[in-house]
């Protein structure tokens, strides 16, 4: 089937075969109880305080997503902040569960965009007035940091899933660790990963959509930037330019601009007519919610869609392997893909 039944949960791990048959032939995504150690911050940073890793540092918690940049989409990736351990957990037990702080400009009213996201003008200042709280953090390096700036740590977590690792054949290609709370959110976006997320603390809330969805959600090529923050506070994006490509060449990113959340979350009737108006296709799509908590396992397949944010404080590590790119779902994929640029 194109489009998903409710997601498969297991209340054990399953054999090799048994997960291959039934979940990975079929590109169905399963929720696997109580299936992996319970680990906190604390217990991460614990004899680890003086580790440094990189942070990914926004102004509303929304990194890796298209908003508006004088007056252009753009593809805006987050700031990067070097920090040790104890001082990521402290800053981030300093947000506010929710963002209760207002956010000024100097010279006129604040705007946003169609999908409730900062619009930002070089032209303007912004900053940041919360309490204690001038920026987002978000530890979601998907570099397989686990594994390199976070080598310290790999003792903590299991080196790999055994029993998705006999069934893909391969060991991971990439372990990320991440760490954050409500006030972060991943925009729609797809990975070309066989995904094993497995939630340590707290509990991570995806919004899934079937690869076949391609035809409905709004993705394009847009040129890319990301945040930087002045030592005074004030935001700006800086353009990505290609290297060695010649004056004005823009890096271009392939990103997903509709966010299918604006028709499932709790909002007007007349909102999301209104934002249908602006994605009329969107109200095609199948997205499912997915609650996973702390001990739970969840198999996402290469290429579903995915937006993820947390309910509160959330540890968790994947387990990337590598996809099949001679399987039928990766052709079925480009399909959906090229009708979709096609009837643009």
């Amino acid at each position: 089937s194109l489009h998903p039944t409710p997601i498969a949960v297991l209340e054990e791990t399953p054999t090799p075969l048994f997960f291959m048959r039934e979940y990975v032939a079929l590109s169905k995504p399963v929720l696997i109880r109580n299936a992996f150690p319970i680990i906190s911050l604390d217990d991460i940073v614990e004899k680890n305080e003086s580790v440094k890793l990189n942070v990914d540092v926004t102004p509303d918690g929304h990194g890796d997503t298209i908003r508006d940049v004088d007056g252009e989409r753009m593809f805006v990736m987050p700031f990067l902040k070097e920090m040790t351990l104890e001082e990521f957990r402290d800053g981030l037990r300093k947000q506010q569960i929710k963002m209760k702080g207002s956010i000024t400009k100097s010279s006129m009213d604040i705007k946003r965009d169609q999908n409730g996201l900062l619009s930002f003008s070089s032209a303007d200042e912004y900053t940041i007035e919360q309490d204690n709280c001038d920026e987002i953090l978000y530890y979601s390096r998907q570099n397989d940091c686990l594994r390199s700036e976070l080598r310290p740590l790999t003792k903590l977590f299991p080196p790999t899933i055994p029993f998705a690792e006999d069934a893909f054949n391969v060991k991971p290609d990439a372990v990320n660790l991440w760490i954050g709370n409500e006030a972060s959110v991943s925009s729609m976006h797809k990975d070309h990963y066989e995904n094993i997320m497995c939630v340590t603390s707290g509990e991570k809330v995806f919004t899934v959509c079937p690869p076949s969805d391609a035809l409905f959600l709004k993705e394009a090529n847009f040129p890319s930037g990301t945040f930087r923050r002045q030592d005074n506070g004030v935001w700006n994006v800086d353009r990505e330019m290609l290297e060695g490509e010649g004056e004005n060449q823009t890096l271009m990113t392939r990103w997903v601009e509709s966010d299918v959340e604006r028709l499932i979350s709790q909002v007007s009737e007349a909102d999301r007519l209104s934002y249908l108006e602006e994605y009329p296709a969107l109200k095609y799509a199948h997205p499912i919610k997915i609650h996973v908590k702390a001990g739970d396992m969840l198999y996402l397949p290469s290429l579903w869609y995915h937006r993820v944010t947390q309910s509160c404080e959330t540890v968790a590590v994947n387990y990337w392997y590598d996809m099949r790119f001679d399987s039928p779902n990766w052709c079925a994929f480009n399909l959906f893909q090229h009708v979709n640029d096609e009837t643009k």
